[in-house]
């Protein structure tokens, strides 16, 4: 399968990139094809990909739903993905091999007050493909309306 990216966009075939670059105002030569990739998982929102590429899903086709991520690693790229990071920290390849989350553990949190940001860090104990076992960081943290969330290998804040 080709994947064509617009500026908002993604596509499978060509007629429907060249649709969808009118409407979001896309040069036809700034559409990009990345040939002979395979639509690996998708929600309503994002969509994995086999050249681990993780992309919006708007413009993808109503019959193409394949959920080939388990749920957790499906959980932790929302939980960044919504919060508007271009990627983790540890990558979006780290996360999409997490089978499931055997625990979490909260090891920091940071509340004072209306005028002061929120800041948590939990510590994932995670079974990864292959039955390896690892840790992963989870930083999520509010700062007035602006909520993100990061996924790190190693805790780097002063708590």
């Amino acid at each position: 399968m080709n994947r064509y990216m617009t500026k908002r966009y993604i596509a499978v075939c060509r007629t429907e990139a060249v649709r969808l670059a009118e409407l979001d105002g896309t040069f036809l030569h700034n559409v990009r094809c990345d040939p002979d990739v395979a639509l690996l998982h998708r929600t309503e929102w994002w969509a994995w990909w086999s050249d681990e590429r993780l992309t919006t899903a708007i413009g993808l086709p109503d019959n193409l739903w394949p959920e080939t991520l388990s749920p957790d690693a499906a959980e932790l790229i929302f939980q960044v993905w919504s919060s508007g990071l271009s990627a983790p920290q540890c990558g979006w390849t780290v996360l999409a091999k997490v089978k499931s989350i055997a625990s979490r553990e909260i090891i920091y949190t940071n509340s004072l007050g209306n005028n002061t940001p929120m800041s948590r860090w939990e510590k994932l104990t995670l079974l990864f493909e292959h039955d390896e076992r690892g840790l992963l960081y989870c930083h999520s943290y509010r700062d007035g309306e602006a909520y993100k969330c990061d996924i790190v290998t190693k805790p780097h804040s002063a708590f």
